[in-house]
């Protein structure tokens, strides 16, 4: 894979994310010319959340060019950020993270361990967690943008040029 089409794949995968991130900004005055429109006002933050779990491995498979989805996912989840790899240290088992949100949603359209899925979470906290009651959480937004700094840092690790996006949480 050349730089070009790395930054192909990472526009694409961003692209539709950020769109469902600003349907869901959409004022409540604008609503009504989203249902003219035929658009149903919101985000999808449930799709949303399930494509970035999935660029989350994708991003593993092109670091390490290995076949194993949990352990590419598991590499490149832990390299988001130190919050992300210490909420995976945190679950009982190795691959818990992987299993319970990305095969969870992939496979049973939901998550396996109770969970709220968001849009939108307080800026500057982690886009996946346990909240304060022991509740796990996924932030769309927040996810979002710490992947998409873990992605400008695999380009520089791979092309020698990275876009200076900042490290993640």
């Amino acid at each position: 894979m050349d730089s070009a089409i790395f930054d192909q794949a990472v526009s694409f995968m961003f692209s539709d994310v950020q769109r469902e991130i600003q349907l869901a900004r959409v004022p409540e005055h604008n609503v009504e010319q989203l249902r003219k429109l035929g658009i149903t006002p919101g985000g999808g933050n449930f799709l949303a959340a399930l494509g970035l779990l999935c660029y989350t491995e994708y991003g593993g498979r092109v670091r390490s060019g290995t076949s194993k989805a949990a352990d590419n996912f598991n590499s490149f989840f832990d390299s988001i950020g130190k919050a992300y790899a210490a909420f995976r240290a945190s679950f009982p088992k190795e691959n818990d993270v992987y299993d319970t949100f990305r095969c969870g949603l992939a496979h049973e359209y939901w998550t396996k361990q109770s969970c709220t899925i968001a849009m939108f979470a307080p800026p500057g906290d982690p886009g996946i967690g346990r909240g304060p009651s022991g509740q796990l959480y996924f932030a769309v937004e927040n996810y979002a943008t710490d992947l998409r700094a873990a992605f400008a840092r695999l380009r520089t690790d791979l092309f020698g040029v990275g876009t200076g996006s900042p490290a993640g949480r």
